[in-house]
């Protein structure tokens, strides 16, 4: 009999990677989704769908009852949103019933999907797990991330081994998805020939190929410590390093023009109050601007040398991610 496993957000850019991968390590796939007709959802022989939502204590322990294992990936990942109530219910309240019925169903590992955005922006050098924040959080999505990682490690206090994975900035082949933003963002830039740079191009973050993420979740349950933190990023790099890197990987000429930040921060103004002003939902702000303009490099150092992770040299990652959107015919 295989191994039972659970993954949440499996339509998801992460989660349908995790759950397709599960299946191919011969697991027996569960996927909670409320859609079962999406057209997102992971499709093989080994993967069961059951409809529900993480809000939902009963579907949760529906879904999850015969599993030993547990991918927690699902999450409102945007950071701002109409009602800002819904970034508690699902991260935060929705991650508590996810830990109450692993706790109550005896899972013997769970994986739980956060994001380097709860530790912040760095200063002079990478920021690694137990770091402290330098600067007060921005916005519900990080804060509910923080929140249901603190949830996360009181339940391993009572007992549940678990172990959290922070992704940063993701790139790499997938489907198309509100959490691609890395992937829409180049198919904006390979299809209209052009990249606004954000004058502040020595800026540093840290970018990781999607496929080192997605390994590095089954290395964090087969060897991570319980209660314990894993950056899984990639290299760290300058917006102009990031730009000339797409620019060098394609065989279409890209213009780089640099925009001063006071410029960004003005369009992102207005272009927010064109969305309020229409009803339409924006991810473009103000302080989305000043956030870009923050150095938010990271330390994959732990996961490397306690679960044996691996990073793809950007420029390779690129490669194959250009090469994707162009077999899709996005650029």
């Amino acid at each position: 009999m295989f191994m039972k496993i659970l993954i949440t957000g499996a339509t998801g850019y992460i989660g349908y990677k995790l759950a397709m991968e599960a299946a191919r390590r011969n697991y027996t796939v569960h996927i909670l989704v409320r859609d079962l007709q999406s057209q997102l959802l992971p499709v093989h022989p080994n993967i069961i769908k059951f409809k529900g939502d993480i809000t939902d204590k009963e579907s949760v322990l529906t879904a999850m009852y015969g599993c030993s294992k547990v991918m927690h990936a699902a999450a409102i990942a945007k950071l701002s949103a109409k009602d800002n109530s819904i970034f508690y219910s699902v991260n935060v309240e929705g991650t508590r019933n996810m830990l109450d019925a692993a706790l109550a169903l005896n899972v013997k590992r769970f994986v739980f999907t956060s994001s380097g955005a709860v530790i912040g922006p760095s200063g002079k050098y990478p920021m690694s797990e137990n770091d402290p924040r330098i600067a007060a959080f921005e916005n519900d999505y990080e804060i509910s991330k923080h929140w249901a990682e603190e949830l996360v490690k009181e339940y391993c206090h009572r007992g549940l081994f678990a172990v959290i994975v922070a992704a940063p900035r993701v790139y790499g082949p997938g489907h198309d998805c509100n959490g691609n933003t890395m992937n829409i963002l180049l198919k904006n830039i390979l299809s209209m020939r052009l990249a606004f740079v954000p004058s502040c191009d020595t800026v540093v973050a840290n970018y990781a190929f999607v496929d080192d993420v997605v390994n590095g979740h089954f290395l964090a349950m087969e060897k991570g410590l319980g209660g314990e933190k894993y950056i899984l990023g990639g290299e760290n790099l300058s917006y102009r390093s990031f730009f000339q890197t797409i620019k060098k990987n394609t065989s279409k000429k890209i213009r780089l023009i640099l925009i001063p930040k006071f410029l960004l921060k003005l369009w992102s103004f207005i272009y927010m109050s064109v969305c309020t002003l229409l009803g339409k939902e924006t991810h473009i702000s103000p302080k989305v601007v000043d956030r870009l303009a923050q150095n938010r490099a990271l330390s994959c150092d732990k996961a490397i040398r306690q679960l044996g992770y691996s990073i793809t040299p950007f420029a390779e990652g690129m490669q194959k991610t250009i090469l994707h959107l162009q077999n899709k015919n996005y650029a």
